[in-house]
């Protein structure tokens, strides 16, 4: 599966929602999720640690990574490669279940995807994400944590154009499902502000915040109800905060401008 670099590939941020094409026919190879996978995060939720890890292993395999790379194969062959997306889509672009936590052995209970721009890395990037957990499914936007650079131009460009901030964040929150999120610290020590309403004002949390998320939420029985048309919907997802992602990152912060 090729990473879409080529010469005619678009830098990703320059490309705006109004010229994105999709498939009349959606192309899928991913399956949709099994209640199996719920049951085995359920576990690894209530149990945390590397000793769950090895005992569910033969199950995150099949029932978590396996599909999960269907389900990536899918969005680079019907949004990434007929967009010609110069994104990194291989190397790298899943999370990890175990955690770098200095040898104590911790494991996560959810794991998740981002494709990046081939200049930097996942974690240092605007990410589009992607995330299986207990919770169900979810597609949004981030910025933050080790994007240091890029969360700075972030908080800058809302700061200077805060309506037009708004008009692109709103439209997500009157519908359900959505929430517009940020953190602070980590861990233990981690604060959430969470907007589920449209917003009046830009949150004075986002000036402090580590990272800023809008995230859509589809519960664990839609997500088994809708199988592999899981991938249609996380397509239009995609859309959806495109304009986020291209706000945070196009040149001149204009998220609608054909010329980026």
């Amino acid at each position: 599966m090729s990473d879409a670099t080529t010469p005619t590939a678009i830098d990703p941020p320059q490309k705006p929602v109004e010229t994105m094409r999709l498939p009349d026919a959606i192309d899928r190879s991913f399956e949709g999720w099994s209640e199996d996978v719920f049951a085995m995060l359920d576990r690894l939720r209530a149990e945390p640690h590397i000793n769950q890890y090895k005992k569910e292993k033969p199950g995150i395999t099949e029932h978590l990574k396996n599909p999960f790379r269907r389900y990536r194969d899918d969005l680079v062959v019907n949004w990434v490669l007929p967009n010609r997306l110069d994104f990194e889509t291989e190397k790298h672009v899943f999370s990890r279940l175990l955690k770098n936590d200095f040898g104590a052995g911790g494991c996560h209970d959810h794991l998740w995807m981002s494709f990046y721009r081939p200049q930097t890395r996942r974690l240092e990037d605007v990410q589009i994400t992607h995330r299986v957990s207990p919770d169900g499914f979810a597609v949004g936007v981030y910025v933050g944590a080790y994007a240091t650079d890029l969360l700075q131009q972030a908080k800058r460009r809302i700061a200077d154009a805060p309506a037009t901030y708004l008009d692109l964040v709103n439209p997500l929150l009157e519908q359900d499902d959505w929430r517009f999120y940020t953190h602070r610290g980590s861990g233990e020590n981690e604060t959430k502000s969470v907007f589920e309403e449209p917003l009046n004002a830009v949150p004075a949390a986002v000036e402090r915040a580590d990272g800023i998320y809008a995230r859509h939420y589809i519960s664990p029985e839609d997500t088994l109800a809708l199988g592999p048309e899981l991938v249609d919907r996380a397509l239009d997802l995609v859309l959806d905060v495109w304009p986020i992602y291209r706000f945070y990152l196009a040149k001149g912060g204009q998220a609608n401008s054909a010329n980026g």
